[in-house]
């Protein structure tokens, strides 16, 4: 409590914040823009108040978009007020210079981004008072009355101010340098940034290698086999693949046929000799391999985990989803602080689990394991080590009410359903491998068949499931169930009742989701088989929790990717952008580093100038790169440069020889060396040979010179009204 000679001023970040603030601390009474009371005057900044000056506000030559002055590299870093919100800034700023403010407690939110707000504002303002800082994850009155109780001096988070404001002067030298770097070497307006770069170069890097796809048909053999000691109508499905696999398929039973030498030639000989032997061979069990598995219970909700989940389960962008969460915090106070990066909660958190949950427990309560609550939880979700500025994502002791929406309820349902999740047991499951071969005179076939059946549902009863009621039956948990006959042993011989060839064709990679694009961030683009990502890898991630759903918004109002359902596709002037840029500037791996960089600032373990000198010394490279380039007047679509990713053919100058008595598909090889057409390439050039006229619209340009070269090769020019 202050004396009544002394005001303490305190900074919220919000004006919803604010006034929880000055609820728990008496300061009722309202003035403009803040509220005062029981010694203490609680005001608020709109976000952001204060930034970094823009180039012509520290160097009026840099108003000028000119090569001669990059790249701009400030010995200062002046702060402007943004116009739209002076009028706020002013009210905060007399606060702070108020003779009757002794002390200032920073209430921003606990983060990087809370601390930069806070410190922009204490410097513009030109205040020199002691700083407290209160640090809290939730906003319940408890909460804000415990860290009253256990304000730290601000120099403590001096580490955390320094890794704020590298990573913003950071992204003003590479967001400005590069940008007009690149901007004036093609002519055009393009924005290049630290992060946004590289997070734009994983999507486009994704759908080139869909749109190089190119889909292969092949065969495989299925056969039915029946028990023959069982009834007729119980049977199992086997998929023929190499004898050279065999001890492959039987060390890796959830194998995909894909991987265990199933494929046969669309031409189908091999194919209908192996339908033939399986029809008059002999067939018995060779191999008979069971094996559980268990899965514990998933870990706790980090920001970028939440938003993962949300997207997968209802579709929810990643900005949503945190639009969602930061509701949930700020008005309803149902859950803890959203913005963080752990996915565990430290020893005096889990102390208050057993009040959070007979708060939350009531409708899941039929699904709950005996001690839910109660007992204590392993070091899988409490761990002191691994919780850094905040805990991972769970309910407070607050009873939800029936005015948050049912959007922000899903949410919601998902943080509690988690929690619940870690007194569950593992969810078990059996998978049974059998091989099954066909003996005849002079071969021997193999056949996978394999099962899968949930033993123990675990934590997947709590698992929700979006259109389908919370209670749910045991058969609905788990993975589907391929039921295989209950009595099968080894030797025991089968009737083959069935066997035909299977046409298939190659898939396309996906496009990336929100969802996988957050995890490929999270891993700075390297792909990890572990489901639950290492310590190591989360600190050289693209971005923050906090910032990774901003990023995919700017790449969205920017034009460089768009939505379509769940999936993120790169526009073609995204795909420009990742074209002209050098591979540097696109590398997640280089951004990643940075990142951990910071974090190891944040922690107070490396000093910033070395990060802030590699900055600039990687601005000065590429910059000088760029600006050297030499590029045509009018620029060519992306596809057409050298330089491009997606394979551009030759102009062939004069006749190609002995084309005649030539497939269009052998010319395509003779001449070109590739060995099949891409999607609609031969129906056009057969049209084109046959004099009809062809409209031809490709996305990228890419392969079209087939379509006007190989019908002249073939002994016809194109015709005049081939349009691309």
């Amino acid at each position: 409590m202050p004396s009544e000679s002394s005001i303490v001023a305190v900074i919220a970040e919000k004006p919803s914040v604010a006034r929880d603030i000055a609820r728990v601390l008496g300061a009722q009474k309202a003035g403009a823009s803040f509220l005062q009371g029981n010694g203490y005057v609680v005001t608020w900044a709109i976000g952001h108040l204060v930034s970094l000056a823009q180039p012509h506000e520290i160097n009026p030559l840099w108003r000028r978009w000119s090569k001669e002055f990059l790249p701009m590299l400030p010995d200062h870093w002046p702060l402007v007020v943004y116009e739209k919100t002076r009028d706020q800034f002013e009210i905060v700023r007399k606060i702070l210079t108020s003779q009757r403010v002794t002390r200032v407690v920073c209430a921003t939110d606990a983060g990087r981004e809370g601390e930069l707000i806070f410190r922009y504002i204490y410097e513009a303002a030109g205040c020199e008072k002691p700083v407290e800082r209160l640090w809290i994850s939730s906003l319940t009155p408890d909460a804000i009355r415990r860290g009253f109780d256990t304000l730290r001096p601000g120099s403590e988070y001096l580490p955390l101010a320094q890794a704020a404001a590298g990573r913003s002067r950071a992204d003003w030298l590479v967001g400005m340098n590069l940008s007009r770097a690149y901007s004036l070497t093609y002519n055009e307006e393009l924005s290049v940034g630290r992060v946004q770069t590289p997070t734009l170069a994983m999507i486009v890097e994704r759908d080139l290698a869909i749109r190089r796809f190119v889909p292969e048909n092949y065969l495989e053999v299925q056969a039915t086999f029946h028990p023959a000691h069982r009834e007729p109508d119980i049977t199992y499905q086997g998929l023929w693949f190499r004898a050279s696999e065999e001890k492959f398929v039987e060390e890796n039973q959830a194998a995909a046929s894909e991987k265990s030498g199933s494929r046969l030639d669309p031409n189908g000989e091999e194919a209908k000799m192996i339908v033939e032997r399986a029809r008059v061979g002999k067939a018995h069990i060779s191999s008979l391999k069971s094996q559980t598995q268990r899965t514990q219970p998933p870990q706790l909700y980090d920001l970028t985990e939440l938003q993962r989940h949300a997207n997968r389960l209802y579709g929810f962008s990643a900005q949503r989803t945190l639009e969602l969460a930061q509701a949930l915090y700020e008005t309803h106070k149902l859950i803890s602080y959203p913005r963080t990066d752990s996915r565990y909660l430290s020893r005096d958190v889990a102390v208050t689990l057993p009040r959070i949950v007979s708060v939350i427990a009531g409708s899941y309560r039929s699904h709950l394991a005996e001690g839910t609550g109660e007992r204590p939880l392993s070091r899988r979700f409490v761990d002191d080590s691994k919780v850094s500025d905040h805990h991972a994502i769970i309910p407070t002791a607050v009873s939800a009410k029936d005015a948050i929406s049912p959007e922000e309820r899903n949410i919601y349902d998902l943080i509690c359903r988690r929690l619940l999740s870690a007194w569950q047991e593992d969810y078990v499951v059996a998978v049974t491998t059998v091989i099954t071969t066909i003996v005849t005179t002079e071969n021997k076939d193999l056949y996978r068949s394999s099962g899968t059946i949930p033993q123990q549902l675990g934590w997947k009863i709590l698992e929700p499931i979006p259109g389908r009621k919370k209670s749910r039956k045991a058969s609905e948990g788990g993975e589907p169930e391929i039921v295989l006959p209950d009595d099968l042993a080894v030797d025991q011989k089968q009737d083959v009742r069935e066997a035909r060839a299977l046409q298939r064709t190659t898939r396309a990679p996906k496009h990336l989701s929100e969802a996988t694009l957050l995890t490929a961030m999270e891993t700075a683009g390297k792909t990890l088989d572990e489901r639950e990502l290492s310590d190591a890898m989360r600190d050289t991630g693209l971005g923050t929790p906090a910032t990774r759903a901003s990023i995919i918004e700017t790449l969205l109002k920017r034009g460089y990717i768009e939505r379509s359902g769940k999936n993120l596709l790169a526009t073609e002037k995204g795909i420009h952008l990742i074209d002209v840029v050098h591979p540097e500037v696109k590398s997640p791996a280089m951004t990643g580093q940075w990142e951990a960089y910071l974090k190891r600032v944040q922690q107070g373990k490396v000093d910033l100038t070395p990060f802030l000198d590699e900055i600039e010394r990687y601005v000065r490279e590429v910059v000088g790169k760029t600006v050297q380039m030499v590029v045509p007047e009018q620029n060519t679509p992306m596809a057409d440069k050298k330089q491009s990713p997606v394979s551009v053919l030759p102009a062939l100058s004069m006749p190609f020889p002995a084309a005649e008595g030539l497939s269009l598909a052998q010319l395509l090889e003779k001449a070109f060396s590739f060995p099949s057409f891409r999607p609609n390439q031969e129906e056009v050039c057969r049209a084109a040979i046959e004099g009809r006229d062809v409209l031809l619209v490709m996305p990228t340009g890419s392969g079209k010179s087939i379509c006007y070269q190989l019908p002249g090769l073939a002994g016809e020019e194109p015709p005049s009204s081939l349009a691309h």
